[in-house]
């Protein structure tokens, strides 16, 4: 194959990506995957009284043209996990004079998140520099619907969820 052709058929596959994001909408997004039992509703009416300083919201597309794009063929664990996510959402808050608005609302998100099925994983206190960190794990028994990771310092509030279809095996290569 000439470098012309080659250059027209990888113009053409960009065309077609984009055109396939403008078309997606919601599948660009994790937002699409409200309806997946690993979404976590980590919205809260507290929100308002921080600066938000992060919000990123990753879905099933961009997820696909990521995998797509970048050389994971090498390793077959790290395709296998990431083939597994169809949504990351992550948070990050500027905490400042907020400390304690921040406390409660950690609390009540991890009271809702309990009532919604997710079981905790993991707790951190570390009384020393008084920040928190938990981990949340929503499962059907054989695969992970999804992980909630909330972190909490004083400078600020971090909360991400990972939406997928996880198989526990997949972690393996991991550790």
């Amino acid at each position: 194959m000439n470098i012309q052709n080659m250059l027209t058929k990888k113009l053409a596959i960009v065309i077609m990506v984009v055109s396939a994001f403008m078309i997606a909408g919601c599948g660009i997004t994790a937002q699409g995957l409200h309806n997946h039992e690993g979404y976590a509703d980590l919205e809260s009416p507290w929100w308002w009284q921080a600066e938000n300083q992060t919000d990123i919201s990753i879905g099933p597309s961009t997820l696909r043209a990521a995998r797509w794009f970048t050389d994971i063929d090498d390793d077959p664990e790290v395709k296998a996990l990431l083939r597994a996510v169809d949504g990351i959402r992550v948070l990050v808050y500027k905490v400042g004079d907020n400390s304690d608005v921040f406390k409660g609302s950690i609390d009540q998100t991890r009271t809702n998140l309990v009532a919604s099925g997710w079981f905790p994983v993991v707790q951190v206190n570390d009384k020393e520099s008084d920040e928190l960190n938990l981990i949340f794990m929503k499962s059907n028994g054989e695969v992970i619907d999804g992980l909630v990771v909330l972190s909490l310092s004083d400078t600020e509030a971090t909360f991400v969820n990972v939406i997928g279809n996880i198989h526990p095996d997949d972690f393996s290569p991991l550790m």
